[in-house]
């Protein structure tokens, strides 16, 4: 009887965003020959739904590096931290061998550092496209070659973005695009009629537009706004729903976009809720998805997402979203962070209820045929074998 091997997969949060979700997608269809064990550094949804999978997670520092960290006080307890997270590892693990480290997030080096030291295959699986500040994004593509066997780009935005950089990464990488199921029924129509009257109680025969996804300066909240005044006057059968939570320690960025509501008189037509563990309600709720992203984005998820509640997108023509959607078939284009353009996609789906259903069937399709659970844990599966 063949034992199945281990894998250690680092995580850079506890949280259900982007790359959290895509990990959870491969960790809930994972190849039965292998066994995920998961370290995450915090508390949080992720986890709860981990130890509800009988999934081990392992609680210690990832080391994780993100903009404003690198700070003298920070390599003064950088090799503490290390060898204090090696030590919370190696103890957790009770003597269980691990046969390929899943590092999920370029921001995360404890699983880099661990391969390396104990020479244990690694995997880099890459979300994200770093272009600022410059320096560290001309130098990260170095640092995830040297410290990898294989880098897994989740876009070819993704890879472009680092072979552009550093040519020879090409050698040892591969494009797996994520994957993704909708395990949960469509919602009734009692309970749309329930979710959109917390919308507003005025919401009858209103055109609901979604933004789903991280309160942060990268995906276009102000930007959604201001198209949404600019429609407004013209439309009054419409209403902005922003879905979802700021980063923990930047709260002042979502008291900026209220103020902005309120400076615009938007207070009426628009809601903020909180970040929601079960979201599938809420896209079925809603009649168009905007991602106004005003940074590349190097998947999009909440584009497939909503792709799967059979909803229009509009969404900001560059990263990953130019890969997903295919132009005036599966959803609407716009220039990245041109208001006008947006604000002129959005009027063609507001007043052509037809068109939202077409381009709603369409998108589900594709995201069936060309980013499916099966063709990301088939990859997976194959790139494992390959290490181990």
């Amino acid at each position: 009887m063949n034992l199945k091997k281990n894998v250690l997969i680092v995580n850079q949060s506890a949280e259900l965003y982007g790359a959290d979700k895509a990990i959870l997608e491969l960790i809930e269809n994972f190849p039965e020959n292998y066994t995920p064990i998961v370290v995450l550094h915090e508390e949080g949804p992720l986890k709860v739904i981990l130890d509800n999978l009988g999934i081990q997670v392992i609680k210690t520092s990832v080391i994780k590096v993100k903009r404003g960290i690198l700070k003298p006080s920070f390599f003064i307890r950088f090799p503490f931290e290390i060898i204090k997270s090696f030590v919370k590892i190696k103890k957790e693990l009770k003597g269980k061998k691990i046969d390929l480290i899943h590092s999920n997030a370029t921001s995360v080096f404890i699983g880099a550092f661990y391969s390396y030291f104990f020479r244990i295959p690694h995997i880099w699986h890459v979300h994200e496209i770093i272009e600022k500040p410059k320096k560290v994004a001309q130098i990260y593509p170095h640092i995830v070659s040297f410290f990898s066997n294989r880098v897994v780009f989740n876009s070819v935005a993704t890879s472009n973005h680092f072979t552009t950089i550093l040519p020879k990464i090409i050698s040892k990488s591969i494009i797996i695009h994520n994957g993704q199921n909708r395990k949960t029924v469509i919602t009734s129509d009692v309970n749309i009629t329930k979710i959109r009257h917390t919308f507003s109680s005025d919401i009858e025969g209103k055109v609901v537009i979604g933004l789903i996804g991280r309160i942060s300066k990268i995906k276009g909240q102000h930007l959604a706004l201001d198209a949404f005044s600019a429609l407004l006057k013209k439309h009054r059968n419409i209403h902005l729903v922003f879905i979802g939570s700021p980063v923990k320690g930047k709260e002042e960025y979502i008291e900026s976009i209220f103020r902005k509501i309120k400076d615009l008189d938007l207070e009426k037509n628009t809601t903020i809720i909180d970040f929601q563990e079960d979201i599938w309600p809420y896209y079925d709720s809603i009649d168009i998805a905007i991602v106004p992203s005003t940074e590349k984005e190097s998947f999009g998820l909440v584009a497939t997402e909503a792709m799967l509640s059979k909803k229009p997108v509009v969404a900001a023509n560059h990263g990953g979203l130019s890969e997903i959607i295919i132009k005036n078939e599966t959803g609407l284009f716009f220039e990245p962070n041109n208001c006008e353009e947006l604000t002129i996609q959005l009027e063609k789906l507001i007043t052509n209820k037809d068109l939202r259903r077409t381009l709603g069937e369409n998108g589900f399709k594709r995201v069936k045929e060309c980013f499916s659970t099966t063709n990301l844990t088939i990859s997976f599966e194959t790139e494992y074998n390959n290490l181990t």
